[in-house]
């Protein structure tokens, strides 16, 4: 992996801004800082005015892992374009995909409901259409997050686990993912090219596409990632995003 602002990197960046091309980004951790109470994750209000000015000039995304429900009371600013549950929800999802994911979190919420009052510093977020395990509270953080997959490996039907930070992410089986979201959405807006930006395993679906018309950066550098570039920190995104402007106004 590269740094975005390496001459390279730049390089790359302005010829993505040369076509039609969709910019889009994870949520937290991204967009917003990883914070202790997810509820406080943010956007800040020059993030906001940046994305405003982002998408006067090309189409602009989220795709968050959260619901759509959870994530917009957070958005001061909120896009043409929103994707929550990892790309479960969001453009063409069907009433009946939407329906059966449900029943299947139901489901696992019942199972999982007895199970986690043994682990302290845990929590179940119930997003709907999948579930999330959060454990960065628990004092014995790689105990605890051994005893929760051995836990996600017993239920029915076997999850999709997604592995975050301090977070292990159950979908459906069957479930569209981030990458499959990020492509459906260059078709709607008509985008030739997209420019995505996430900060996690979750974000990996997007990175690993094998398209040329992706340009991935990912925030912070991770040996084994399959992004393209990097960001030292997520407080390195405003002069990213001030950057994509100005090459898009030149152009």
């Amino acid at each position: 992996m590269k740094s975005l602002f390496s001459k390279e990197g730049l390089k790359i960046l302005e010829s993505f801004c040369f076509a039609p091309t969709l910019f889009a980004f994870d949520y937290d951790g991204t967009l917003s800082k990883i914070v202790r109470n997810p509820s406080e994750a943010r956007l800040s209000k020059q993030t906001a005015e940046l994305l405003r000015r982002l998408e006067k000039l090309a189409p602009v995304g989220v795709i968050s892992g959260r619901a759509v429900k959870d994530l917009t009371p957070l958005l001061s600013y909120r896009p043409k374009y929103l994707i929550g549950n990892h790309g479960l929800e969001g453009l063409r999802a069907s009433k009946g995909s939407l329906e059966n994911a449900k029943k299947v979190c139901v489901r696992w919420k019942e199972e999982f409901s007895v199970k986690i009052r043994r682990h302290s510093g845990v929590s179940l977020e119930d997003k709907d259409f999948s579930l999330a395990l959060h454990y960065r509270r628990s004092r014995s953080k790689a105990e605890v997050r051994a005893s929760l997959l051995e836990s996600c490996g017993e239920l029915t039907p076997s999850p999709r686990i997604i592995l975050g930070k301090c977070v292990i992410n159950l979908v459906p089986p069957g479930a569209p993912h981030k990458g499959m979201a990020l492509l459906e959405l260059m078709l709607e807006c008509g985008a030739r090219n997209a420019f995505y930006l996430g900060d996690d395993d979750t974000d990996e679906d997007v990175f690993a596409l094998p398209d040329a018309r992706l340009l991935s950066v990912r925030v912070g550098q991770k040996r084994n990632s399959s992004a393209h570039y990097y960001l030292e920190r997520q407080g390195d995104l405003n002069r990213q995003l001030r950057r994509i402007i100005g090459f898009l106004e030149r152009e």
